[in-house]
C-alpha cells in the first residue's frame, strides 16, 4: 500500500506514538521446557521464573482467579524481550501455525541462517522448511526460516542480505 493511500485510510484524531516495543509475549503449556528450549538455541538471559496470582492479575488478563509462571528472555536490550507465561490453572491449546488468524510470530536475525538451520536440523529441531531468500523489498530482504517451538510456535530466522 502507497504512503499517500495509507495516509487516506487513517481514522481522524489524535493515534499513541509508540517509544518502543518493550516485548512479546508467548502463552506456553510448560515453562521450564520453554526456557531450556529458547536458551538451548539463543544467547539470552533469563529473568524469573516468577510465580503471578492475585486480583490485580485476573484483572489486567481478564481471568479472574488465574495464576502464571512468568519469566523474561532477555536478547540484551531492555526493549527486546520475550515474555513467556504458563497459566497453572488452565487454558486452552490452540493452533498457533502462521495461517491461523489470531496466530503471530516474532523474528530473531541471526548471522548466518543456513548453519543455524544445519546445526538446530542435526539437533532434532523442526522447522517449516529450509531456508529461502526473500524477495527484495525496502523494508525485509533476506534468507529466512520458521523454527517451530514446542508449543507450535513459529520463531523466524532472519539474515539480512545487502542490496
Amino acid at each position: 500500500m502507497s504512503e499517500a493511500k495509507s495516509e487516506a485510510n487513517r481514522p481522524a484524531g489524535p493515534r499513541a506514538r509508540i517509544a518502543a516495543l518493550n516485548h512479546v509475549g508467548l502463552t506456553v503449556a510448560d515453562l521450564d521446557r520453554s526456557i531450556a528450549f529458547y536458551t538451548s538455541i539463543f544467547d539470552v538471559a533469563v529473568h524469573g521464573p516468577w510465580d503471578r496470582t492475585g486480583p490485580g492479575l485476573g484483572k489486567v488478563t481478564g481471568y479472574p482467579g488465574c495464576s502464571v509462571r512468568q519469566a523474561f528472555l532477555d536478547f540484551g536490550r531492555r526493549d527486546q524481550l520475550i515474555e513467556l507465561l504458563e497459566y497453572t490453572n488452565g487454558g486452552t491449546v490452540v493452533d498457533p501455525a502462521n495461517g491461523n488468524a489470531g496466530a503471530a510470530h516474532f523474528a530473531v536475525v541471526v548471522e548466518d541462517v543456513d548453519a543455524l538451520y544445519a546445526d538446530l536440523s542435526a539437533r532434532g529441531h523442526r522447522f517449516v522448511s529450509p531456508p529461502i531468500t526473500t524477495s527484495p523489498n525496502p523494508l525485509f530482504w533476506g534468507r529466512v526460516t520458521y523454527l517451530i517451538d514446542p508449543d507450535g510456535f513459529r520463531v523466524e530466522l532472519y539474515q539480512p542480505l545487502e542490496a
